[in-house]
């Protein structure tokens, strides 16, 4: 998309804020991964188009991600899928809506790729959102209490949390002394919504300059349904407001209860991405 489109249109500009966003989240969610395994993103340009790479997961989609490709690039496809195929990878292509087109639809074809996964792109402004998130909060009950990680011996406990959400998931006690750092930043921060005395739900806020990212939730299979990402939403606009944020951005997977929950709390719909990965079949 050129510059003139963005600041005349305000979609395409909350289109381009949230690119921008996530890939700085992407960056750092590489550096704090819970993985034993050797890994270090690259980023690269190839035109218009930003290619991410990880070596050391190479079957990671979010890791290994074509950003931005579009008519702009349409006859550098060949060289784009040429670098990951020299090293083994069939990237995934993250396509806004603005990049999509049928002529790059069958030129992704062409190459063996499909759309696989929609996700939906939200955002709070936060001006707006404020007597909503209070409202909701408040019905929320006193049972349910939310707490910031915000000490070394909190972040490995949260990481514990975020071990058990994860079935199968195996930390040594070097690799989470290594992570704990990441989890504690101001520019990271992750809470826990607890009924009673007992953990029921995670999530995070990532900032970067004026706005904010909400991501990670997750709630305990026995405590779900007891409203408390909804209280993990709300409290993180309220966060983010205090802190002077100007907007929070979120994805989901769009018609599911967290996308419902993300409308109820003042999000709005801004995009569906599509997601094309190389057919396996």
């Amino acid at each position: 998309m050129d510059e003139l489109s963005i600041h005349k249109n305000p979609i395409l500009a909350d289109v381009k804020r949230i690119v921008t966003l996530e890939l700085e989240m992407t960056k750092f969610n590489n550096e704090r991964s819970l993985t034993a395994k050797e890994h270090h993103l690259t980023v690269s340009q190839v035109g218009s188009t930003t290619l991410l790479m990880d070596l050391g997961m190479p079957e990671s989609s979010y890791y290994n991600r074509v950003i931005g490709f579009g008519l702009s690039d349409l006859e550098r496809l060949s060289d784009i899928v040429g670098i990951y195929e020299a090293v083994n990878i069939a990237p995934c292509f993250d396509m806004t809506p603005d990049m999509q087109h049928s002529r790059v639809a069958q030129a992704l074809s062409d190459h063996g790729y499909v759309p696989q996964l929609q996700l939906a792109y939200l955002q709070a402004e936060l001006l707006n959102a404020k007597d909503q998130i209070w409202q909701v909060k408040e019905s929320l009950g006193s049972t349910l209490s939310i707490s910031r990680v915000s000490s070394q011996s909190e972040a490995k406990q949260f990481i514990d949390l975020v071990a058990r959400s994860h079935q199968g998931m195996e930390l040594t006690e070097k690799l989470i002394e290594q992570k704990s750092r990441y989890y504690y930043r101001d520019d990271f921060q992750n809470f826990v919504a607890y009924i009673g005395q007992e953990p029921a739900a995670l999530a995070s806020l990532f900032i970067h300059g004026n706005n904010g990212y909400a991501a990670n939730d997750f709630t305990f299979p026995a405590f779900r349904g007891k409203g408390c990402q909804t209280a993990l939403i709300c409290h993180r606009l309220s966060t983010a407001s205090r802190l002077g944020l100007d907007r929070v951005f979120a994805d989901v997977e769009f018609g599911t209860t967290s996308h419902a929950n993300m409308l109820k709390a003042g999000f709005q719909n801004v995009f569906i991405n599509t997601f094309w990965l190389k057919n396996k079949s």
